[in-house]
């Protein structure tokens, strides 16, 4: 099996046609809200990778389509299609070192913004997805980081290394994080 590897946090593709690295510094909340020019409940329900070429170059992205469960910020969409850097063609895979990888079924809470064609559509790449999980005891659902680390409140987003704890006393539920974010969004869309 061929790979292609990047082992850069971000691969970015400039006009020259080589890649250079960069990294992703983990955004607040407040910078996740701000940033996003929507922010969505989604489910997946398929993925494709293909090759396509480009000024670039050739490489491999993934297509995510998502179900719209519920949408928090921005326009009303039904379904859509998100396209990632990074994939498997057959024999040849292109990893894109932090680059979030999602299978049919995922739940999640996405902050998007596809402004230039982005290897990412999402904010902060990995770091605009949290995670829905089902609480098994309670059966409410809960969110959690890309990675899959708990969250006790919005202060916690953006925090890579968080105190050194087990699990946090109160785990923020999907609808108290939904609040949060139309809360923010209210507030940064006023007039200064």
């Amino acid at each position: 099996m061929r790979n292609v590897v990047f082992l850069c946090a971000l691969a970015v593709l400039v006009s020259a046609g080589r890649a250079s690295s960069t990294t992703v510094t983990a955004p607040t909340f407040d910078e996740l809200v701000l940033r996003a020019e929507s922010v969505v409940v989604a489910r997946v329900v398929a993925t494709h990778s293909a090759w396509v070429d480009s000024r670039s170059g050739r490489s491999i992205v993934t297509d995510v389509t998502v179900a719209i469960e519920q949408t928090i910020k921005g326009p009303d969409y039904a379904q859509r299609v998100f396209q990632f850097l990074g994939g498997t063609v057959g024999d040849d895979t292109l990893r894109v070192e932090g680059m979030p990888q999602f299978a049919v079924g995922d739940r999640d809470v996405l902050f998007i913004n596809e402004a230039g064609r982005p290897a990412s559509p999402l904010v902060g790449f990995m770091y605009g997805r949290f995670r829905i999980m089902r609480d098994p005891r309670t059966g409410a659902d809960m969110v959690r980081t890309h990675d899959g680390r708990p969250l006790a409140g919005t202060e916690d987003v953006g925090n890579a290394k968080p105190p050194a704890r087990v699990a946090p006393a109160r785990t923020l539920t999907l609808g108290d994080f939904v609040g949060a974010i139309r809360d923010k969004a209210r507030i940064q869309a006023q007039p200064r």
